[in-house]
């Protein structure tokens, strides 16, 4: 049996400025949201390097987009982020309830089309990922700096999502 020295540490949920101050880069966000739509950040680390912030962009109680921006981890760490249009759109549909939970377990079935993302004025052509009436599509290279971002979304929304301008995550 395995014992404990005693309790957990606490844990800690950064501030969204903690994370801004963490990150030092900027970060895709809608040129112009929606009227009536709010964001969730959310974050990912591996070994503590903040590696990924996601922008979950709702409507009322729907989840209508995920913008996600990732960073490099370093040459040493031996894990990184592994989100594709593909997986990240998996998540989108089984969180915004397009796709039961249980299909997450076998590999989602897509079209491809050729599309593009704006980013900072500037087109990007991508190959655009569809399903369940959904989008999802990455851009490999962000502008001045390390990294690449996801924009997934319901085909009725995409035109909003694909306008994006890289911002510090403290001028939202």
């Amino acid at each position: 049996m395995i014992h404990s020295p005693g309790p957990p540490p606490p844990s800690h949920v950064p501030t969204d400025r903690q994370t801004a101050a963490e990150w030092t880069g900027r970060i895709a966000v809608l040129r112009e949201t929606p009227p009536g739509w709010f964001f969730l950040l959310g974050r990912q680390s591996t070994d503590d390097h903040l590696c990924r912030l996601d922008l979950d962009y709702h409507l009322g109680r729907d989840f209508v987009a995920i913008v996600q921006t990732s960073r490099p981890a370093p040459d040493h760490f031996r894990v990184t982020s592994d989100t594709t249009p593909q997986s990240q759109l998996t998540n989108y549909l089984a969180n915004s309830g397009r796709i039961d939970h249980r299909a997450m377990l076998a590999p989602l079935a897509t079209t491809t089309s050729r599309g593009v993302i704006r980013v900072d004025g500037t087109a990007v052509p991508v190959e655009v990922h569809h399903s369940h009436g959904c989008r999802s599509a990455a851009v490999h290279r962000l502008p001045d700096q390390p990294g690449h971002l996801v924009v997934t979304a319901p085909d009725e929304h995409w035109a909003a999502v694909t306008d994006l301008v890289l911002r510090p995550p403290a001028a939202r």
